[in-house]
């Protein structure tokens, strides 16, 4: 598997906070199958979550350097989990915050409880920038679990959707886990990733249970594009097909 959201990186955001957790957490997450992580701190303009690419590179070289001497084989990657925001262009032109893995693709956060003015005119923006965002977790945005409409709306502008796994074992409340399905059941995400922040996450507890749910309701073929294939395709910069699903 392939996991393009993770907060990895040590004491740089609310994620790893030692460089010790930073290995435990890889260290799981190669046991429960990963075999690549994108590293995505947040960038929240105005807050003290800042972390700039060469930040970023310094905290990824020592973190390969001391799990090649623990002999972990897993792959790393930098991207950024960027919080909406109308500058997000000039910053990547200004090599202050990164897509993934230097592709087209933007992991991009909403807030949480209504969507920010101008929202749309701006996913749009990056749209005509060739930038493709990836709207991360969708399924915890309070005004996508009241309006599905708006969920088809985000697709037809070209958006995809990153689902986050422990959703469907209620890790972050009924509504969240309700629309988690719906957009399951309805082929709407393309990807689902960890979004780890601890050691203790859930997740690792969880996963058999958690890939057997979604199989149950998906297919083996469909958790293989969303957990690798599609993945790949983004640290490949390729190009990923959008399905309008069905209601």
């Amino acid at each position: 598997m392939i996991d393009i959201h993770s907060h990895i990186l040590n004491e740089i955001d609310d994620g790893a906070r030692s460089l010790e957790e930073s290995i435990t957490i890889i260290k799981k997450l190669e046991a429960i199958g990963f075999t690549h992580v994108v590293a995505t701190p947040h960038y929240i303009t105005g807050s003290r979550y800042l972390c700039n690419n060469y930040e970023k590179q310094e905290k990824l070289e020592k973190l390969e350097e001391l799990l090649k001497k623990e002999n972990v084989s897993m792959q790393l990657y930098l991207g950024q989990e960027i919080f909406m925001d109308a500058n997000i262009i000039s910053l990547i032109k200004k090599q202050e915050i990164t897509s993934i893995n230097g592709s087209h693709y933007l992991l991009i956060e909403l807030p949480v409880s209504r969507p920010m003015h101008e929202m749309m005119e701006l996913l749009f923006f990056f749209r005509s920038k060739n930038y493709i965002p990836i709207i991360a977790h969708p399924e915890r945005y309070l005004y996508l679990q009241e309006n599905h409409e708006m969920i088809l709306e985000f697709l037809k502008m070209g958006c995809l959707f990153q689902g986050n796994f422990s959703n469907i074992i209620g890790k972050y409340g009924t509504h969240a886990k309700k629309l988690f399905l719906y957009m399951l059941k309805n082929n709407q995400y393309h990807f689902l990733a960890s979004d780890v922040h601890r050691e203790d996450d859930v997740l690792f507890k969880n996963m058999k249970k958690i890939k057997k749910e979604i199989i149950k309701i998906t297919s083996l073929e469909k958790w293989q594009e969303l957990t690798y294939e599609n993945p790949l395709k983004v640290l490949k910069d390729e190009h990923i097909k959008i399905d309008l699903g069905e209601d």
